[in-house]
């Protein structure tokens, strides 16, 4: 898949992310345990962002560690949310492991590449 379609990909996986963050909690989808939802959440966005850009993948990492805390703080604005530095590290943890797991893949495949 090109990189400007795991672009695009990403940015509605952030979109998706940013809304359910942010909108009333009646809204935000339940399957499972919040914690396990949130890393996974930012899990697939760090992938995500990570394979569209591998080489900004540190600029990547960042972002998403950043704007996990950011987006945790903005619940303090949202009527029926409630911010919490937990859901914040959960957050930026699964954006970090999905960076370091797309990366690690790139590499070996490079690698592979080499030898060939």
């Amino acid at each position: 898949m090109p990189r400007k379609y795991i672009l695009i990909v990403a940015c509605l996986l952030l979109a998706v992310v940013v809304f359910v963050t942010l909108s009333p909690i009646h809204l935000r989808p339940k399957t499972g345990h919040p914690n396990l939802e949130r890393f996974a959440a930012f899990l697939l966005v760090g992938a995500a962002y990570t394979a569209a850009l591998p080489r900004r993948a540190r600029q990547v990492a960042v972002c998403l560690v950043a704007g996990a805390f950011v987006l945790e703080a903005a619940q303090r604005w949202a009527p029926t949310r409630d911010p919490d530095l937990n859901d914040a590290v959960v957050k930026a943890f699964g954006a970090v492991v999905g960076v370091v797991i797309v990366r690690v893949v790139d590499v070996g495949l490079e690698r592979r590449r080499a030898e060939q």
